[in-house]
Parts: C-alpha cells; sequence; structure tokens
C-alpha cells in the first residue's frame, strides 16, 4: 500500500514538475514573444506578400485540376483518351491550361503584392498594380524575337516579382503622399482623376527601371531576374527546403498558435514564396517528366505534416472522440472529427484547448516535428514520391491530399496514415491526463 502511494506520489511531482515548467514557459510567450508576434501579424509588407500570392491561388488550383486529369496514372484511362483524342491529346493541358495559370504565378503575384500593398497606405491601389506590372517587363530578358521567356512569368521570376512590387508600390505611395501628383478639377469623372494622379508616378518609376535594366545589361548576370535568382532564390530556396529549415518553420508555426495567433498565416507569409518556388520546379520537372524532386514544398506542409491542421490534430480529434472518458472531451472529439477531415482545427487549438495550455502544447509541438522528420525521410530516400508540384489545397481531404499531391502514389496515402498513427502515440498519454482530471471535475458535479 505505502509503495503504490509513493509510486504515486513520485508520478504526481514528476507532473507538477513539468506543468511548473511549462507554466515557465507560456510565462515566456506572454511576456517576450506575444509582443514580437502580435507585431509581425499586423506588419504590412508580410501582409502584402501573403495576400498578394493569394491572387494566383484559385487559377494554380484549377490549372492543378487539369493536370490532374491529364496525367490520371490509370493505363485503362490513358489508353482510352489516346484512342480518342489522338496520342498527344493533352496538348491542350500542358500547352494551353498551364501556361495560363500556373505559368504567369509572378505575373499575377507581382500586380497583387503591389495593389495589396498600396491599398494598405490607403491610396488607390490599381494604378500601383498596373505601374508594378508595367516595370516588371521593363526588366525582363526579351528573346530574339521581341517575345518573353516564359520561366520569366513563372516560378523563377518570382523572388524578383515580390521585390519590385514592394519597391514600386513604396514609390507610388511616397509621390502621392508628399502630392507630387497632378490635381483635376471636381468636375472631372474619378476615374480620369486617377489617371492623372498616377501620372506623375508613372514618369517616375518607368525610366527608373529602364536605367536598372541598362545597369544590370552591363554585368554578367545581364538581368535583374537572373541575378535575384542566382543570388537569393536559389540560396534561400534550398536553405528552406532543407529538413533543418522545415523543423524550423514548423516549430515557429507551433510557437505563434502557442499564444493564439495563426502562426500558419505568419509563416506562411515569409516562407510561402520559398515553398511555392519549389512546388513550382517540381511541377516543371513533373512536365518535363525528368528531374530530382525537391521534397519541401507547400503541400509537403499542408498534405503530409500538417494532418488535421497545424499540430496533425486530426489523431488528436479521434482519441478525444472514442477513447476519452470526458463528456466534454468527447462531444468536443466528435465535434471536431468533421473539420479535421478538411485539416481544419480551431475547434481544438481554441475549444479544448490547446492556446495556452501548458499540459496539451508539449505534443502540439512534438507531433508535427515528428510528422515532418518521418515524411522527409520517406521521400528524400525514394521510398514515397514527392509532391510534383499540383496545387492541391490545404483543405483537400485526408488520403485523398496524399494521393493527388503526388501524382498519384498511393505509397503517399500509406505515408499519411503513418503519420496520423505516430502524432497519435504523440498526444495519447497528455490527452489521456487531461481526460482524466476533465473526468474528475465531471464527477464531482
Amino acid at each position: 500500500m505505502l509503495k503504490r502511494l509513493g509510486k504515486r506520489f513520485t508520478s504526481e511531482s514528476r507532473l507538477k514538475g513539468e506543468i511548473n515548467r511549462m507554466q515557465f514557459f507560456i510565462r515566456f510567450l506572454e511576456e517576450k514573444f506575444l509582443p514580437v508576434a502580435g507585431k509581425l501579424s499586423a506588419n504590412r509588407y508580410l501582409m502584402s506578400l501573403r495576400d498578394g500570392l493569394v491572387l494566383s491561388m484559385p487559377l494554380m488550383i484549377v490549372g492543378s485540376v487539369f493536370i490532374i486529369i491529364a496525367e490520371l496514372p490509370i493505363p485503362a484511362y490513358q489508353t482510352f483518351m489516346a484512342a480518342t483524342f489522338g496520342a498527344g491529346w493533352s496538348w491542350w493541358n500542358w500547352g494551353a491550361i498551364w501556361p495560363a495559370t500556373a505559368g504567369l504565378v509572378t505575373l499575377f503575384a507581382v500586380f497583387g503584392i503591389a495593389y495589396t500593398l498600396s491599398k494598405t497606405y490607403g491610396k488607390e491601389p490599381l494604378p500601383a498594380g498596373a505601374l508594378a506590372v508595367s516595370a516588371y517587363f521593363i526588366l525582363l530578358h526579351q528573346t530574339a524575337d521581341g517575345g518573353f521567356s516564359a520561366g520569366d512569368l513563372g516560378a523563377q521570376g518570382l523572388f524578383a516579382g515580390m521585390i519590385l512590387a514592394v519597391v514600386v508600390a513604396e514609390i507610388y505611395n511616397f509621390i502621392i503622399e508628399k502630392k507630387i501628383v497632378i490635381t483635376m478639377p471636381e468636375n472631372v469623372p474619378p476615374s480620369i482623376a486617377r489617371s492623372f494622379t498616377a501620372l506623375v508616378p508613372a514618369a517616375v518609376i518607368i525610366p527608373l527601371f529602364v536605367i536598372i535594366r541598362f545597369i544590370f545589361m552591363q554585368t554578367d548576370y545581364l538581368t535583374v531576374n537572373n541575378f535575384i535568382f542566382t543570388v537569393l532564390q536559389t540560396p534561400l530556396t534550398g536553405i528552406g527546403t532543407s529538413l533543418p529549415g522545415t523543423l524550423i518553420s514548423v516549430m515557429f508555426v507551433q510557437m505563434f498558435w502557442s499564444v493564439g495567433i495563426h502562426g500558419a498565416s505568419i509563416v506562411g507569409s515569409v516562407m510561402g514564396p520559398i515553398w511555392q518556388a519549389a512546388a513550382l520546379d517540381n511541377l516543371a520537372m513533373y512536365q518535363a517528366g525528368s528531374g530530382t524532386y525537391r521534397v519541401v514544398t507547400q503541400q509537403f506542409i499542408d498534405i503530409f505534416i500538417y494532418v488535421g491542421g497545424s499540430g496533425a490534430t486530426l489523431s488528436l480529434a479521434f482519441i478525444m472522440a472514442f477513447l476519452s472518458k470526458s463528456k466534454q472531451i468527447k462531444y468536443l472529439g466528435r465535434l471536431s472529427l468533421g473539420p479535421g477531415l478538411f485539416n481544419i482545427n480551431e475547434t481544438i487549438t481554441f475549444g479544448l484547448p490547446i492556446v495556452m495550455n501548458p499540459m496539451l502544447i508539449i505534443p502540439f509541438f512534438i507531433a508535427p516535428l515528428l510528422a515532418a522528420i518521418v515524411t522527409f525521410f520517406a521521400m528524400s530516400t525514394g521510398l514515397v514520391t514527392p509532391p510534383v508540384g499540383i496545387a492541391v489545397p490545404w483543405t483537400t481531404p485526408v488520403l485523398f491530399g496524399g494521393y493527388l499531391s503526388t501524382g498519384g502514389d498511393f505509397k503517399a496515402v500509406l505515408l499519411q496514415v503513418v503519420n496520423f498513427v505516430l502524432t497519435g502515440l504523440v498526444y495519447f498519454p497528455f490527452i489521456s491526463t487531461w481526460d482524466k482530471k476533465k473526468f474528475a471535475e465531471e464527477s464531482e458535479g
């Protein structure tokens, strides 16, 4: 009897010690990390990058749907389509739809970022977007027939386009803020007045970027795009798609969520362009039928790491729904299963809660990090095909997302199941302790 009491006392003491350490961690997050997180979440540049890139997402998703239709890995389907429409039946996809959707991602990003950033300053945003697109084309290298490289409009020009859009929007805002504009009489229609308002910014921005183009033509890089792609985009993509870079990104997502701030949104505004560029590189290799895929892309994070939402909480929802004794936790788990299948988990993060909860923040950190490590090694060793760049939405139901994002690899579905089981094992002891606590409270009335 005394021995049992001693063991119980020891386990409770260890639990209290762990809770005290986590409470210290929570205080650190509240006092040191939360103010910084709040400033980042309201940063106009991060918001503009995030919202500007979102502009291209509908076209990316539609383009990806047609890629899936064209490349469906079913021999009987491919044979039927070839017999019906000819051997090159998928020309409409890679020859027409893809260049008009995913192939224009940088162009949409340039317009969207400049538009969004100028809007945060309270200025008329449409001229800023138009000027940014015009300035971007000035910097592009022209082919012998007067055209432009398709790669500069797609993934290769993404970083250069983002930087240019911010610069153009800042110049546009500065000129208007200083009232260096042509002001028309009040009886002039607003649309015409806005055109004259943008006249001076255009007269400054266009010649400025012509000068920038001329300067870079004197270098070995020839264009700004080549310079940024070589010096900035390629190294950042290599770091951001490495395992250490991915783990750091995931850790920051969890830290933001731990204090109630949308971590995926903040980290995504920084890492999203890197992961998106890697996805577009993979898509180009998928189209060519050769090349070595990058493992970490946006779909790697959305589809394989965050199964059930940030924190990989789908397995937690299942444990809560079917293995809990507490009526409150059981009900919350069943309520969370539906959204969790579509990777939405606010009902758990704020309802359980996980936010500011010393007991559950521990597995909330560990689970996605473990899933990231397992997924990275499974894909980097060739056991599972990495995401091929198809823009599968993050809300795609579990299992379907793994299959579609990898171009039809059934082993990707098994990998999602493995991650589900592993994250469940991480969550189980912690949610069991929390369940006992809640059950005891309910039993006491």
